[in-house]
Order: C-alpha cells, then structure tokens, then sequence
C-alpha cells in the first residue's frame, strides 16, 4: 500500500470517529471514489461522505496531501475547481505537513475548510481536560499486643452455680466466639467486638488500658460446662500503632493522532485513551 494511500485511509478514520461522536447515523465513509461533474470530467476524491439533516442532503468531500512541503495555493486553486464542477459539496483539504499564507486565504475565500494531521506532541496532549496525578495518603490506626482480662461478678457466681471460692475454670474460644450477652440473652457483641472498639488514640503509644462496664450482662464461651456467667467489666491492655502509606497513580493521556483546523485551531484527538501507572 502506498504512503499517500495509508494517509488517506488515517484520515477516513479519523472522520469517521467524529461522524460517531457527533451521533451522525447511517452514514457511510467511501475511499477513492469518482464522482462525475458537471463538465462530464470523472473526479477522483480521497475521502467522501453524504447524511441527510433536517430534510437537507449534505455532500462533504476531502483532498488529502501526505506532504512535507508547504501546500501551496494552486492545490487549492486545483480542488476547488473540482468541488465547483461536481457542485453543491463542501470541501475539506487535509495535509500532514502545513499551508502557505497564500493557500489559507484562498481557501477562507472559498469556504474550504483546511485541517493539518499529524502526531500528537506532549503539549497537545497536556491540553486534553482531565485529572493527571491521584495521590492517596492512608493512615492505618492499629492496636497490638491485645491483653483481655474478664471480671465476673463473684456472689452472682457462687450464688448461681456450683463453683466455690477455690474454683477455677478456663474460658476458651476464638475472640469472635466469646460473646457478651444481655440479661435476655441477646448479644451484645463478641470480644473481637469490643476489641474493634478500643481507642486508637494516642498513637503510636504502648502500655494503653481501656475498660467496658456492664450494668447486667452475661459471658458466653462456646467451649465450657458452664452457663452465660454474669459480668462485671471487660478490661484490654493493648499498644497502638499506626501504619501509614501513600500511592500514586498517574493518569497520561494518549492518541493516535490529532487533526486540527488550520483557521479556528479546533482539534480532534483520534483514538484517545489514557495510559495508567501506579506507584
């Protein structure tokens, strides 16, 4: 495939991402077509599109120069002649390089609409609206070393059950499973609960106490002979620790290609995506 043919076939891309955008349905974008004009001369176009709006038929055909050079106004003069002779077409000349002074008046004069492709450069894409940078700070307040010590209420329990003075007993169960009932048997919450609810402040700080009382409630443990014991306190000894971390996460904007009109300096970026990169 030649150069200047893998040119205009960029550019029929890019046209018909922005026919898409602009929501412009049933249309069709045809490639190296001929177009009879009036004078019975066979025109080649590049790039050609018609769609019907508000009951008008609308023809746009476009003239693409994969050039290095300035384009001159005799191209102009050249594609301008063609578009009067196959009449009532509005004329798009597209390059990849830019136009003589010249050429740009000519074509404001003729109601030809000049637009220049090419690669996107850094400030390009630093123009594209959006967030660049997402920072996030995270401050974990933690606890450890967690000591729990239970306080039963010793004359409910020699009064309730058949342990004495001399008595003792294991509570045994993971801290999910040791639980703190009211009066009625209704939960209260477990150990680990609790434990979620010790103060993290001040941090960083070892050798923290902190106590919960109960007024009437009641220790149950999965893996004892024994009835919910009524409780008087649950006292923690515990340090706290606080992990912090940050991260970063990059946001650089990308595209294929941008297309610019040379008059109003309006662009397009084709195939516009963003890279993503975490740190």
């Amino acid at each position: 495939m030649k150069k200047g043919t893998d040119f205009e076939l960029l550019v029929k891309a890019i046209y018909e991402e922005i026919l898409s955008l602009d929501e412009i349905e049933n249309t069709v974008i045809e490639h190296d077509l001929k177009i009879l004009g009036k004078s019975g001369v066979s025109h080649q176009i590049d790039v050609y599109w018609e769609f019907v709006h508000a009951g008008i038929k609308h023809r746009v055909a476009v003239e693409c120069k994969d050039y290095k050079a300035k384009v001159s106004i005799g191209k102009i003069r050249d594609f301008n002649d063609a578009l009067n002779d196959i009449g009532n077409v509005k004329g798009i000349f597209v390059t990849s390089s830019t136009y003589q002074s010249g050429a740009i008046d000519y074509a404001k004069h003729c109601g030809i609409s000049l637009m220049c492709v090419s690669e996107p450069s850094e400030d390009d894409l630093k123009s594209i609206d959006g967030v660049r940078k997402l920072v996030v700070n995270s401050n974990a307040l933690c606890i450890s070393n967690v000591r729990m010590q239970p306080y039963l209420d010793a004359v409910w329990v020699l009064e309730n059950t058949n342990l004495t003075a001399e008595s003792s007993f294991t509570i045994d169960g993971m801290t999910d499973e040791i639980k703190v009932l009211d009066k009625d048997y209704n939960l209260l919450g477990t150990i680990l609960d609790f434990e979620n609810k010790l103060p993290r402040k001040p941090e960083n700080t070892m050798g923290l106490s902190h106590e919960f009382k109960f007024d009437d409630a009641y220790l149950y443990a999965p893996n004892t002979t024994y009835p919910p014991l009524k409780l008087k306190r649950l006292t923690f000894d515990y340090d706290t620790i606080t992990h912090t971390a940050r991260s970063e996460t990059h946001f650089e904007h990308i595209a294929q290609a941008i297309i610019r009109d040379v008059v109003n300096g309006n662009c397009h970026f084709y195939k516009q995506g963003i890279e993503i990169t975490e740190y």
